[in-house]
């Protein structure tokens, strides 16, 4: 069996690739918006992330412009660069539809009404470029009943791309095609959301909802019953829905304020309208309580007040579903949460919950067994395999694992047991993979990641983009070299080396540990010894690392261990400098929060390739303390290249270092990183997260025939002179109440490194080892000051930084 479904595999990859031959990324050089409303402003701010232009129409040129000119206000950012704005033109119907002619691509973003949308197409039918693609970001009606009323030219050309909202952070696109689609322009558009936009796409059929709302509406429903059933408070549900999960820190309710109410209302009654087969269809109707909420205008975020309701600032009550009276958050401690949260590994957290025997266990089972059942109910209806449906949950909905990717964690032959002990029908496709022997949905075959695909009752290879490459494929390769607690290094083949960060503690953030940096010096020494070509930096997790673990340096301060923390700053700075003067090229590709000591490891790299929404950081300062493992050198060296002076590390770099990392500045995307100068210009920015390994090894390659070392640098740092005028910055900023007694201490701290402390001047070149030895000891002194110590203990129990 699993022989033939090899043989399939192999002659499907053959296949295919012999159907993407001559394909090349669709050029869409323009982009028409139709509709500048909230969605529509936030789709035409990515598509200037990527340096497209667009004309975005709108009913008047007034709507357009306050419309566009509202999207640089919102938060999170839709820009990169708020000055990205002035690549969008605001356009209206009645004047500008005839510039519709020079745009490749037209979205269509208005009201989810059929008739407007209807006479909207219309409308721009005579203008629209015989050779365009229009789409709709339509998120439930049917791509048949949009392509009513146009003629046979558009209707070829024309398709559904629903993006998620934001656009700029949520991967997914859902492409929904009709009868009459030509499919030729399929394969290219995807390229082109994946590869200039970033984003995943997933292949849904023209159902109601789509993929992943109607699994994530469908989820949310069955959760909101299951709760009211077992009378759990909201901040409870929340509290078991969220990151313990592996799902969003929204969870449910607060996602559900989020989003709105009234939208959440809207595809629900969508599905429940529309899917009259659909076994869960009960599921879809509005409970009572939300009927009155939507009464009152209780809508959530929007409206001010939703299943929570903000009272003053930082006082949130929650309302109780029976009564939808408002009160204090209480939140209940269940054994099973406990037991759950003593596994580090999200997989065995997830497993001890839905085994917990209280109430919290049973309703995460219950709410956990409805949503795999209800997505495999699903297939082929709303897509042709489980792939799809698992990227629409991760992309669309930030679930950390997909509900087949979640089945296969919990064992698919023991919950079946359990489900048929509840009562509940399995589908009759699942019943034929396990008696058929195969028991995951899941499997590696022949180093390559498969699927089970019911059609053909064979394991499918997952078709992956070339530049989809992962530690994770790799490891299940058995391309392992050495792995530790935190780190691994990993085998990237053509006689590259991957170095992958996985923190025993806290894979999600990273934090660097000894582990990491044992790691890192054993990789440098690894690479050299076995004459290979270079090192790439990275990791798979959510976050390439949040900074240094915190932990160690408090535990040290309270012994008061001056010289633990000194060997710990030292070794890391050693290590750094290794990598910095390594004999083969290294390549950091870092991607979420980049801060602290995180930043001082890609900043010792030769090149750094980054996914655009990076989050870079020296923040040293917000936990009392100043960079000390080479972060301030990394700074100097950077904006030395950015800001051209004549001589390296003159008072514009050191004012501007001072700036950036005084008042711990995080960047809000690798293209912020770079006017920061934690990213210098010949760094590249990737917009898709899951390249950025394939092009640093990529980037490596390039490098290694000519690779030199680079040489120790010196500066000429302004010493006292320079000194004086930061004094100065600093004691405005103190009378202005700008700062506290304890930031301006820590500000001449970090004034004294970046001028070059006691050796700076103008004449008086510094070499980097002293630039680091000075680093260090403002580092440890600053370690022992009750007042930083108070801020590293706020911080690693509030988690925010702590003004004292």
């Amino acid at each position: 069996m699993r022989l033939c479904a090899l043989v399939a595999a192999k002659a499907l990859q053959l296949l295919l690739k012999e159907l993407i031959k001559g394909y090349h990324i669709m050029e869409i050089k323009r982009v028409g918006i139709l509709g500048a409303g909230v969605m529509g402003a936030q789709i035409a701010a990515h598509l200037t992330n990527a340096k497209i232009p667009v004309y975005a129409f709108d009913m008047s040129q007034d709507v357009a412009k306050k419309g566009v000119e509202a999207t640089v206000k919102i938060k999170p950012a839709a820009f990169y660069n708020p000055k990205n704005v002035e690549m969008i033109t605001p356009l209206n119907y009645d004047d500008h539809l005839y510039k519709l002619k020079e745009c490749d691509w037209i979205i269509e973003v208005i009201a989810e009404k059929i008739e407007w949308k209807h006479g909207l197409y219309k409308r721009i039918s005579p203008h629209v470029n015989p050779n365009s693609i229009v789409t709709s970001n339509t998120s439930g009606l049917a791509a048949s009943t949009l392509v009513d009323t146009m003629d046979a030219s558009m209707k070829k050309r024309f398709f559904i791309t629903h993006f998620f909202n934001p656009p700029r952070y949520m991967k997914l696109v859902e492409i929904i095609t009709h009868a009459d689609t030509d499919q030729s322009l399929i394969k290219p558009m995807a390229d082109f959301l994946e590869n200039v936009l970033g984003k995943g796409v997933v292949y849904a059929k023209d159902t109601p909802n789509f993929v992943a709302n109607r699994i994530g509406v469908f989820g949310m429903m069955a959760t909101l019953e299951e709760a009211y059933k077992r009378n759990l408070s909201i901040e409870d549900v929340d509290a078991l829905t969220g990151a313990l999960i592996g799902r969003p820190k929204s969870a449910t309710f607060r996602t559900a304020d989020v989003v709105g109410l009234d939208t959440l209302s809207f595809v629900a009654k969508t599905a429940y309208d529309n899917c009259l087969e659909d076994e869960e269809r009960e599921g879809f109707k509005l409970p009572n309580y939300i009927t009155k909420m939507l009464d009152n205008n209780w809508l959530g975020q929007k409206s001010g007040q939703g299943f929570y309701k903000k009272i003053e600032k930082g006082v949130i009550h929650s309302i109780d579903l029976k009564t939808l009276e408002y009160s204090p958050q209480t939140k209940s401690r269940y054994g099973s949460v406990r037991i759950a949260r003593e596994n580090i590994n999200p997989a065995k957290r997830f497993n001890a919950l839905v085994n917990g025997k209280d109430i919290a266990g049973e309703f995460i089972w219950a709410v956990t067994s409805r949503a795999l059942l209800y997505a495999a109910n699903r297939l082929p209806e709303i897509a042709d395999d489980i792939v799809n449906i698992d990227n629409a949950m991760k992309w669309g909905f930030a679930w950390s694992k997909g509900p087949f990717e979640i089945w296969d964690d919990l064992g698919v032959l023991v919950t079946i047991e359990r489900m048929k002990l509840d009562g509940r029908k399995i589908p009759e496709w699942v019943n034929k993979m396990t008696d058929s022997g195969f028991t995951e949905f899941y499997d590696y075959i022949d180093g390559k990641e498969c699927y089970y695909d019911p059609q053909s009752n064979a394991y499918q290879p997952v078709v992956k983009s070339e530049k989809e490459f992962s530690f994770s494929v790799l490891k299940k390769n058995n391309k392992i070299i050495k792995q530790d607690w935190s780190a691994s290094l990993v085998d990237l083949g053509d006689g590259i080396a991957g170095l992958e960060f996985h923190s025993v503690l806290n894979a999600d953030l990273n934090p660097i540990d000894g582990s990491i940096m044992q790691s890192m010096q054993s990789a440098v020494s690894w690479v050299k010894d076995n004459g290979y070509n270079g090192l790439v930096i990275s990791g798979d997790s959510t976050n390439f690392s949040a900074g240094a673990n915190l932990n160690i340096i408090l535990n040290a301060a309270q012994r008061k261990d001056w010289s633990g923390i000194e060997l710990v700053s030292k070794h890391m700075q050693d290590v750094t400098q290794m990598v910095r003067f390594s004999s083969f090229p290294v390549v950091a590709a870092p991607f979420g929060l980049v801060l602290g000591g995180g930043f001082e490891v890609i900043g010792a790299c030769d090149k750094i390739v980054a996914a655009a929404e990076s989050y870079i950081g020296l923040v040293e300062v917000g936990v009392g303390l100043i960079p000390g493992a080479g972060g301030n050198l990394r700074m100097i060296r950077n904006l030395s290249e950015k800001i051209k002076s004549p001589m390296p590390g003159a008072f514009p770099v050191v004012q501007k270092v001072f700036e950036v990392v005084g008042f711990a500045k995080v960047a809000t995307s690798a293209k912020k990183a770079q006017a920061y100068g934690y990213l210098r210009k010949s760094d590249e920015i990737v917009i898709n997260r899951g390249h950025i390994l394939h092009r640093a090894k990529q980037i490596v390659l390039e490098m290694a025939p000519s690779y030199v070392a680079p040489k120790v640098d010196t500066y000429k740092l302004p010493g006292t002179s320079g000194r004086l005028v930061l004094d100065g910055s600093i004691k405005g900023f103190l009378k202005s109440k700008k700062i506290s007694e304890h930031d301006a201490h820590i500000a001449k701290k970090l004034g004294y490194v970046l001028t070059g402390g006691d050796k700076g001047g103008p004449f008086s070149p510094v070499d980097e080892q002293y630039l680091l030895d000075i680093e260090r000891e403002a580092f440890v002194s600053l370690c022992g000051e009750p007042k930083s110590i108070a801020r590293i203990e706020y911080m690693l129990t509030k988690g925010k930084p702590l003004r004292n």
